[in-house]
C-alpha cells in the first residue's frame, strides 16, 4: 500500500480504549518483570542481558561450582537440554532468523526477573503495567495505607516476596538482588533457574510511569485487579510457586483477553447507540456480556464443537471490525482541538466519560470538518507523490467525491489503507491472550488453521477457574464446597464461559440438547481432577469440592 497518511492517523491502536498494545505478547513472559516491580515498589531495572550470550552463561553458572558434574561435551549437551526445556525460552535472532537469542526464563521463582528477559519491556505491551496498578488498586480498596509500613506497595512487596519468594531473601535498595535463603524450599527446576540467572549482572532500580488504573471499563478492571491478588493471597502458601505462577498465568491471560473482548464491544456499542455501555458505567462489574461457549465433549464436529466454533469466529470477526471504531476515536480526538472549550472539558474526566464525550461529538460540524481536510490532504499527496496506483488514485477519488458522512468516508480510507495490517496484529493479540499455544488456553486449535480454533478450556485452565472461584469476597479465605449450579453461575457471571446453555445468537432445541450433553462432559471432568461425584441429577444437591481437598 502506497497512500501515505497523516502522522496522527497512521496508527492503528487507541490505548484510551483497548488500555493494551494490540500486538502478539506472552503472559508467561510477563510474570517475571510484573513481581519485579511488586518487589522494587513500582521500579524496573534497565537488562544488561546479552541475550545471544547462552553459552557464556552456561559456563559461568559451572564456574561457581555449584552445578557440578557436566565436565564432558555429552554432560553439556544434557545440560543444555535441561536448561532449553525447564529454564530458558530460546529464539531465532530478527526477522531473518539468524543466530539464536534468549527471549525469556521460565516464572519458575522470584529469582526470574533477575535475567532481564525480555531485554525490552514493550514486548508485554502495557499488561505489566496495568496490573501492577491494578494490584495496588485492590490493596488499596481493601483498606491499604498510604504510606509507611502499611502502604499498598508494602503489603504487596511482603506478599509476592513471601509467597512467590519461598526459599530467597531480597537484598536491598537499588538493585533489590534476589539471594538464596533456604535452597530446599526450591524444587529442582527453580534451584536450576537460581544458579542460571545467578550470573546475571542487575542494574540499579529505576522509576518508572505508572500507569492510571483509571480505565475505560472500571468494574470490569477493578474485577481483575481483585481475581488476581485473591490467587496469590489465598494459595501463595498453599501452592508450589511454579503451580502458583502457571494458575496465576492462566487467570491473567483469561482476564486480559475478556477485558479486550468487552472493551471492542463497548467501544462498538458505546459509537452506535451514543449510550454508555453496562461495562463503563462506575461501580461493581456487570455480568459479563462476552458469551465464550466452551466445548468440554472433545468430539470434534459435535453440534457442541461446533457452537464452540462459531463463538470463536463471532469474536474474531468483532476484532477485525474494531479496527474502525478506535479508528474513529482517533479521528474524533485529533478533531478536538478545533471545538472551543471542549479540550478543556474533557480534561478533568475520567477514562470512560472521556469516550462518552468524544462519541457524543462524532457528528460535530466541525470534526466533520476535520476529516473533509484530511482526506483532501490524503488525495493530493497521494496524486503529487506519483507513488499510489492507479486503482489506488481511483478508489481516493470516489471516496472524495462521495457522499454521506465525512467521517466515515475518512474511516473507509483508514481501514483500506491500514486494516490488514491492524487486523493481523490483532489476531495475534488475540491467539496469544486467549492461550492458542498454552497449557492454560482457553482456546484450541492449530496456529495455522484458524478453522480449527474453538473454545475448550484444558485442564489446567479449569483448575485456575475453580480455584478464583472458591475464594470468598475477603480475598483471602476459599470455600470447601460450592453447589455445582454456582460454579456454572460464576463462571458465566465473571468470566463470560457458557457450559450448559447455547449463547443466545445459537439458541435452539438441538443447541440445548448439545449443552446439556456438554454439562454432563465438563462435570466428568471435574471428576477426573476429583473435584465431584455426581448423586443426583439434582442441581441443588449436586456439590462441587475445592481442587485443593482439605489442604
Amino acid at each position: 500500500m502506497s497512500i501515505p497518511l497523516p502522522t496522527p492517523l497512521r496508527t492503528y491502536q487507541y490505548r484510551p480504549l483497548t488500555v493494551f498494545s494490540l500486538l502478539d505478547t506472552d503472559t508467561d513472559r510477563v510474570l517475571p518483570q510484573l513481581f519485579e516491580m511488586c518487589v522494587k515498589g513500582g521500579r524496573s531495572s534497565r537488562s544488561r542481558t546479552d541475550a545471544g550470550d547462552f553459552t557464556g552463561y552456561r559456563n559461568a553458572m559451572l564456574e561457581r561450582g555449584f552445578v557440578r558434574g557436566f565436565t564432558h561435551e555429552r554432560d553439556l549437551a544434557l545440560l543444555d537440554g535441561w536448561l532449553r526445556s525447564c529454564v530458558v525460552d530460546m529464539g531465532r535472532v530478527g526477522r531473518g532468523k539468524t543466530g539464536e537469542q534468549m527471549l525469556a526464563v521460565a516464572p519458575l521463582t522470584l529469582a526470574a526477573y533477575r535475567a532481564g528477559l525480555p531485554t525490552k519491556r514493550g514486548r508485554h505491551r502495557g499488561i505489566d503495567d496495568v496490573v501492577y496498578g491494578l494490584l495496588l488498586a485492590e490493596l488499596e480498596r481493601r483498606g491499604a495505607e498510604a504510606g509507611g509500613s502499611a502502604s499498598a506497595r508494602a503489603q504487596l512487596r511482603e506478599l509476592v516476596t513471601r509467597t512467590v519468594g519461598r526459599g530467597l531473601t531480597i537484598g536491598p535498595e537499588p538493585r533489590w538482588e534476589p539471594q538464596l535463603d533456604d535452597p530446599e524450599r526450591l524444587d529442582i527446576g527453580a534451584l536450576l533457574e537460581f544458579r542460571f540467572v545467578e550470573g546475571f549482572a542487575m542494574a540499579d532500580a529505576r522509576e518508572i510511569d505508572i500507569v492510571s488504573t483509571d480505565s475505560p471499563l472500571p468494574g470490569i478492571a477493578a474485577d481483575l485487579g481483585a481475581t488476581l491478588l485473591g490467587h496469590v493471597r489465598a494459595y501463595g502458601d498453599r501452592l508450589p510457586v511454579p503451580s502458583l505462577m502457571s494458575s496465576f498465568a492462566a487467570l491473567l491471560a483469561l482476564g486480559v483477553f475478556t477485558f479486550s473482548l468487552r472493551a471492542d464491544a463497548a467501544g462498538h456499542e458505546l459509537l452506535r447507540t451514543g449510550a454508555r455501555p453496562a461495562d463503563m458505567a462506575p461501580g461493581p462489574a456487570p455480568a459479563s456480556p462476552v458469551e465464550l461457549y466452551c466445548d468440554f465433549t472433545g468430539d470434534l464436529g459435535s453440534e457442541s464443537d461446533r457452537m464452540s466454533r462459531r463463538c470463536m469466529e463471532r469474536d474474531l470477526d468483532r476484532v477485525r471490525l474494531a479496527f474502525r471504531d478506535r479508528m474513529a476515536f482517533v479521528v474524533i480526538e485529533q478533531a478536538l482541538p478545533r471545538i472551543p472549550g471542549e479540550a478543556e472539558r474533557r480534561a478533568g474526566l475520567s477514562s470512560a466519560d472521556r469516550l462518552v464525550h468524544l462519541a457524543s461529538l462524532r457528528e460535530h460540524r466541525r470534526v466533520e470538518s476535520y476529516a473533509m481536510g484530511r482526506i483532501d490532504d490524503i488525495v493530493a499527496e497521494a496524486t503529487a507523490s506519483g507513488d499510489a496506483s492507479e486503482p489506488e488514485l481511483e478508489f481516493l477519488q470516489r471516496v472524495q467525491a462521495g457522499d454521506g458522512s465525512e467521517v466515515d468516508k475518512l474511516l473507509d480510507i483508514l481501514e483500506y489503507v491500514n486494516q490488514t495490517r491492524a487486523v493481523g496484529n490483532a489476531v495475534k493479540w488475540f491467539s496469544s491472550v486467549s492461550g492458542l499455544e498454552k497449557a492454560y488456553g482457553i482456546l484450541r486449535g492449530s496456529v495455522r488453521s484458524r478453522r480449527s480454533w474453538r473454545y475448550a478450556p484444558t485442564d489446567e485452565l479449569l483448575t485456575a477457574l475453580l480455584l478464583a472461584v472458591f475464594v470468598e469476597p475477603d480475598g483471602i479465605t476459599t470455600r470447601a464446597t460450592m453447589p455445582l449450579r454456582e460454579v456454572l453461575d460464576a463462571l458465566r457471571h465473571r468470566f463470560g464461559i457458557l457450559i450448559d446453555r447455547p449463547p443466545a445468537f445459537l439458541d435452539g432445541a438441538e443447541a440445548r440438547a448439545a449443552a446439556g450433553a456438554n454439562l454432563d462432559a465438563f462435570t466428568r471432568r471435574l471428576q477426573l481432577l476429583g473435584c465431584f461425584d455426581s448423586l443426583s441429577d439434582d442441581f441443588s444437591v449436586q456439590v462441587v469440592r475445592h481442587p485443593l481437598g482439605d489442604s
